[in-house]
Order: C-alpha cells, then sequence, then structure tokens
C-alpha cells in the first residue's frame, strides 16, 4: 500500500471519528429532551383534550387507543432504540400515564353514513395541529375523499395526437387530504384511501401507475392489488431496499441518518427518530403554515408559493409520524413481494433512477434489475432525487408518453396474435 493511500485512509477515519464524537453528544441530549417532552405533552394533551394521546415510548407496542397491538402493519421503527431512555425517566413515564390513566375524558366522534365497517373519525382538530378552513374541510362532509387533481396531456409519440386523463392525488393526511387522528396511516390505509377516491370515485377500469420516491411503495401496492386493472407501472427514484431481516431499521439508517450536518439533514432526523421533538417542530411550523405562506410572499414579493414549499407544512404530526415510518419503513419490506406478483403476471415495470441520486442506496439499481431481470430500467444522467423530474419536466413527459405508447402497442401485439 502506497503512503498516499494510507494517509487519505487515515484522514477519513480521523475526519468520521471527529465527527462522531459531537454527534452522540448531540443526539444523546435529544434523547433525553424528547423523554422530557413526552411528559409536557401528556400534560398538555389532557389539560386541552382531556385525554392524553398514546405513543411509543414503552416498548411494547400501541394502538392509536393506547392499547396493546400486534398489528403487522405497524413498523418496527416506531420504537426503535426506546430501550435506551434514562431509567428515571422511564419510571417518571409510568407513573405520570398511571395518573392520566385514571382521567376520564371526553371523546367526540363521528360515523360517516357511507363507510361501511362502522369506522370512526375523531371529530376537532388536537390543539396542536392547524384548524384553517383548508386543513379542517374535510370534516364538514359525510364521506371525506383525498384531494385529486384532474387534468389531460396529450402526446405526439405516435403519428396520431392521443390524449390522456391524468389524475394527480395527494396521499392521505398531507396537503388537501383528510387528516383524521383514528388511523395509523399504514400502507394498506394509504391504498384502500385512493381506492375509494380515485378508483371507484372515478371508475377507472384500466389505468397507468405513475410514482416518486415514497409514492413508489404506495404505487406498487395499488398495482399489485388491481393487477388486472394495470397497462403499466413507472417507478421513479424508487426507495428499494432486497427484503430481508431488519429491513425497516436499515431503510431508515440509510434514508434519514442521525446527522448534524446538512441543516436540512439534520431536521430530517429530529422528525423521523424523536416522536415527541417532531411534534415541536410541526407545532411551530406546520400549525402556523399560513404564517410561513405570507412570509415568503413577502420576502419574495411572489403573489404564489411553490406548492412543493407549502405542501411540506399541511399534515398533522400523527399523520407525518406514522406515514413515515409505517409506509416508507414499514413499506420497503412490501416491495419485493409487490413486484413478484406484476412480474408473474407480466404487467409492465419501469424504473426510472437519476445517476447523482444519492437518496437511495447506490446498490438499489442494480439488485432490483438483479432480483427482476423483465424490469425496464433507465437511469438519467446527472439527474438527482428531486432533478430527476423538476429540471427536466419536458423530457419526463416524452418518457412517460413513450412508455404508454409501447405499453399500448403491446397490448395491442398480443391481443393480434393471440386472436
Amino acid at each position: 500500500m502506497s503512503d498516499s493511500t494510507f494517509l487519505g485512509k487515515w484522514r477519513r477515519k480521523c475526519a468520521k471519528h471527529l465527527l462522531s464524537a459531537p454527534n452522540f453528544v448531540v443526539f444523546s441530549y435529544l434523547d433525553f429532551l424528547d423523554s422530557v417532552f413526552c411528559v409536557i405533552y401528556k400534560h398538555l394533551d389532557l389539560l386541552f383534550e382531556g385525554k392524553a394521546s398514546p405513543c411509543y415510548c414503552t416498548t411494547k407496542k400501541i394502538d392509536i387507543n393506547g392499547q396493546l397491538s400486534d398489528d403487522n402493519e405497524i413498523s418496527e421503527t416506531l420504537q426503535y432504540g426506546k430501550r435506551k431512555k434514562l431509567k428515571e425517566l422511564v419510571v417518571l413515564l409510568r407513573f405520570v400515564e398511571d395518573l392520566l390513566n385514571k382521567s376520564k375524558g371526553f371523546e367526540a366522534i363521528y360515523s360517516s353514513k357511507n363507510r361501511k365497517n362502522g369506522d370512526f373519525y375523531r371529530v376537532g382538530n388536537r390543539w396542536s395541529d392547524c384548524g384553517c378552513d383548508s386543513c379542517i374541510s374535510w370534516m364538514k362532509t359525510d364521506d371525506p375523499k383525498l384531494h385529486v387533481e384532474v387534468n389531460k396531456a396529450s402526446s405526439q409519440e405516435s403519428k396520431k395526437i392521443k390524449e390522456y386523463q391524468m389524475y394527480a392525488v395527494d396521499i392521505l393526511g398531507h396537503g388537501k387530504c383528510p387528516k383524521p387522528r383514528d388511523n395509523l396511516y399504514t400502507l394498506k390505509e394509504h391504498v384502500e384511501w385512493i381506492e375509494k377516491s380515485l378508483i371507484r370515485e372515478y371508475k377507472l377500469n384500466s389505468f397507468h401507475v405513475v410514482a416518486h420516491s415514497m409514492g413508489c411503495i404506495i404505487g406498487l401496492a395499488l398495482a399489485a392489488k388491481h393487477s388486472t386493472s394495470l397497462k403499466s407501472i413507472t417507478l421513479v427514484a424508487p426507495p428499494y431496499f432486497t427484503s430481508k431481516e431488519g429491513v425497516e431499521t436499515r431503510a431508515m439508517k440509510w434514508l434519514t441518518p442521525k446527522r448534524l450536518w446538512p441543516p436540512t439533514a439534520f431536521i430530517w432526523s429530529i422528525m423521523v427518530w424523536y416522536e415527541h421533538l417532531s411534534r415541536c417542530v410541526c407545532l411551530l411550523v406546520c400549525r402556523n403554515h399560513r404564517f410561513w405562506e405570507a412570509l415568503i410572499k413577502r420576502l419574495t414579493s411572489s403573489r404564489d408559493v411553490n406548492f412543493m414549499i407549502m405542501d411540506l407544512t399541511k399534515h398533522t404530526h400523527h399523520s407525518g409520524w406514522h406515514t413515515t415510518h409505517n409506509v416508507l419503513y414499514r413499506g420497503v419490506k412490501e416491495m419485493d413481494k409487490n413486484l413478484e406478483t406484476l412480474m408473474k403476471l407480466k404487467k409492465r415495470v419501469h424504473v426510472i433512477v437519476g445517476s447523482r441520486d444519492k437518496t437511495i442506496p447506490p446498490d438499489s439499481r442494480h439488485n432490483i434489475k438483479t432480483k427482476f431481470p423483465d424490469v425496464e430500467l433507465l437511469n438519467i444522467p446527472n439527474a438527482g432525487h428531486r432533478s430527476i423530474i423538476l429540471t427536466r419536466e419536458t423530457d419526463f413527459a416524452h418518457n412517460l408518453f413513450h412508455i404508454w405508447e409501447n405499453t399500448a402497442s403491446h397490448h395491442h401485439h398480443h391481443a393480434h396474435t393471440e386472436g
């Protein structure tokens, strides 16, 4: 080994150790702080709502009503590392919980006339959530649905112009969609709401699915469940992990590691590793999204704020926390199974990835192609996780039209040869 190679490795190792020390100190303090806010929020919830909301600070799985749960839809990452809490604080938490459990709070609920199986939702938002018209409008209807934007797009990929009906849907608990409190925002629940709000509402008997990032997990589950209606599915920058033991925790550590730098990574660390500190962030940002929107408009002298910036703030802590864990981390375990279903049925699966995407694992494109050779992989040079769409909208549209046109001719060819 040359001296320069040795020195290079030595420098990298030293830098890693130097960075790990402040990481350990800061996140150890945040562990402590999260436990403190667990107690604070229990008192505040009891004061403002008459009942303390259940949390994941215990070492056992609980459901939304605070009862023990063995629901396989719930991610193991919700309680990852909770055993490391300081002993004195754990004792304090149990003491406070015992006190709060003795109080009988009033819980208002309504039942939708059009819903089956007696599903209920709590009326009203939590005291720490935004109560503006946009955020609670879904409560004013007996049969709430997801927010869907409908538009038309035309393609001239072939000799004739072809029109496509486009549906863009906000996922449950985000944007202008319903944000029910009595919901764990599991992958199954997200799929059911899309079925209700999109497939059944618009009577879609055949469709293409296009999804990006975490949406790929939901899109795959939807496609596998409605494989007979599926024409094709396009997965853009999918967070693919080979399904093995402990894949949920592995996905959490890779996608959102505990990092101090850059600042955005540090904020995401707080949002996904700390249940109560992330609620503090939502209390400051999401509850006051109208203020931040007005401030951004004033600072930028713009009449409209980019929808992506504003939609990031339009969720509740409960919906954001559970969707991240129960869809993103728990959902990666389901991707192999759903891909296998589509492959067996000879469905067209397209995967588009960016060569500079540092969000998803670097070996994900190789792993998905190795395990599923029939997947059609398109690698976009110099594209990142977001820029794979946002900086190349026209090219991306051409990619989609090309996929859809080829799928149509593929189905037509098969129909002709079988006839």
